[in-house]
């Protein structure tokens, strides 16, 4: 026989549960790595694996240069969403002003160096 507690634990295990599959929350984010600073921009080192996904940000100004490509999903702020491709060796400005968020929707891990402006 379970304690009276018993039930109430295992129905907010599932619900909880059920909440984490579902939620983008609890999505895998990004490796980001700072590897140069000075007052004037950030050098990061990013590494996204498949289904990763990066922050709701402004990037605009943000150049990114690819040294492993794949394909990024943005989602912006209102709901709509974009397919990007990166090619290995390119090189972006990012000249849209709306934050978005990107996720890994490839089958290979992605690797950028971003240069953001402070």
């Amino acid at each position: 026989m379970f304690p009276a507690s018993r039930p109430l634990l295992l129905c907010a295990s599932a619900a909880v549960l059920a909440v984490a599959g579902a939620s983008p929350l609890w999505a895998a984010e990004a490796t980001q790595k700072l590897i140069a600073e000075n007052d004037k921009l950030r050098v990061i080192d990013v590494i996204e694996k498949p289904g990763e996904t990066g922050p709701m940000a402004s990037r605009l100004g943000t150049v990114f240069h690819v040294i492993a490509g794949g394909t990024f999903e943005r989602t912006y702020a209102d709901g709509s969403t974009e397919i990007t491709p990166r090619k290995t060796g390119e090189t972006i400005l990012v000249t849209e002003k709306r934050p978005y968020s990107v996720k890994n929707i490839g089958t290979t891990t992605i690797h950028l160096i971003q240069v953001v402006p402070k």
